[in-house]
């Protein structure tokens, strides 16, 4: 009998301050009672097990440096690395600064390289088929290696309301995927989709950000509204010609004491001649929680997220808060196989979890379990899904 999905994280924590010293001139006020100075150390070690992946083990670090001139940090690092028993090599990098070289140009770089022995693929379209018995025998899987590289720069240029901001920011990315068939009877092999085999695009984009959220890792209160456009042309070291449309809405509103309500819309279209790998995709941890990963992809896609998050309480002086959520999300995508009935046959999941901050409130531990008429998945990580 194969177990759906089952993890278990044994979690050791370290987390500390830096050794980073900062003089405070004598004419300057007092700082604040919370206010932090220097580098900020946070060091996760993970184990657990998969029924798709066997055993894990791996890491998790993060760092935040923080002025007291800068907000919500001068920079920030997020990085881990798992293995799995069963060939599985996941890593991934996210570093971000609010000064590029001194200057008022917020940076970010996302990296991601893995070997998965088990990615899903499901087919394409909203209706593409799902069967517990053809998943269970291995028909829905592949090898996918993959490369991903994103160089992002934004500097604002607008003000709106008490602390909103608007920002223009222009963006680079280099992927890279090897689609690789581990059977002739699996549907990865049978539908041989755009972009199977090995393949590259690069693409660059523009868009803005407007932002007016009370804290960037656990907001309580604003917006968060982003807007891009993003194109890959075959004639710029591209396999393929293609451009994508993609609106994200974000809003938090205090409902009483520590508790808020998330809501996030999001919405992707794409045009050309886009691979598999490169096409809108939900069901995963990051929206539509509770399907298996990568349920569905399609040429468009929209998802809607509703979260009531609370704080229940604090231990050890405050340093250490822990809090709950329970969600609803609700989406779709839009396939040449698919009806074009805006609300036809949108897919549901119900999902509650828990929260913990560790010693640093900026470094938030969160679970979640989410259930679908399909089936049931957990999902481990660091800060909110948004």
């Amino acid at each position: 009998m194969r177990f759906r999905l089952v993890f278990f994280f044994l979690i050791l924590f370290f987390a500390g301050t830096a050794a980073f010293a900062q003089i405070i001139p004598p004419d300057r006020d007092p700082l604040p009672p919370d206010a932090k100075i220097g580098s900020y150390y946070s060091v996760l070690p993970l184990i657990g097990y998969s029924s798709d992946q066997g055993f894990i083990g791996g890491g998790f670090l993060q760092r935040i440096n923080y002025d007291i001139n800068r907000k919500p940090f001068l920079s920030s690092l997020k990085t881990d690395i798992t293995f799995s028993t069963r060939g599985d090599i996941i890593s991934q990098l996210q570093y971000e600064r609010t000064r590029l070289f001194g200057s008022e140009i917020r940076s970010s770089i996302d990296f991601v390289g893995q070997r998965e022995k088990q990615a899903h693929y499901f087919g394409l379209g909203n209706d593409s088929q799902f069967s517990s018995s053809e998943f269970n025998d291995g028909l829905n899987f592949y090898e996918n290696r993959e490369l991903y590289l994103n160089y992002r720069v934004r500097q604002g240029f607008l003000t709106f309301g008490e602390r909103g901001k608007i920002d223009f920011f222009g963006e680079t990315s280099f992927w890279y995927v090897d689609g690789i068939s581990v059977g002739e009877d699996t549907r990865f092999a049978g539908e041989e989709p755009e972009g199977f085999g090995s393949s590259r695009a690069l693409k660059f984009g523009i868009g803005l950000i407007a932002d007016s959220r009370n804290n960037e890792f656990a907001p309580s209160t604003g917006i968060r509204y982003e807007a891009s456009l993003n194109s890959s042309q075959s004639f710029l070291f591209s396999n393929y010609s293609f451009s994508s449309l993609r609106g994200d809405f974000r809003h938090f509103i205090p409902i009483v004491g520590r508790v808020t309500l998330a809501h996030r819309l999001q919405a992707e279209h794409t045009l050309g001649d886009a691979p598999f790998w490169a096409l809108p995709v939900i069901g995963n941890e990051n929206g539509l929680r509770g399907f298996h990963r990568n349920r569905f992809r399609g040429d468009s896609s929209l998802l809607n997220m509703i979260e009531v998050r609370s704080w229940l309480f604090s231990v050890f002086s405050g340093r250490i808060d822990v809090g709950m959520h329970t969600f609803w999300d609700t989406g779709r995508v839009y396939s040449e196989f698919d009806s074009g009935a805006f609300f036809d046959n949108w897919k549901h999941v119900f999902v509650v979890g828990g929260a913990i901050t560790l010693l640093n409130p900026d470094l938030i531990v969160r679970g979640d379990i989410g259930f679908s008429n399909e089936t049931w998945r957990i999902y481990f990580g660091a800060g909110y899904v948004f």
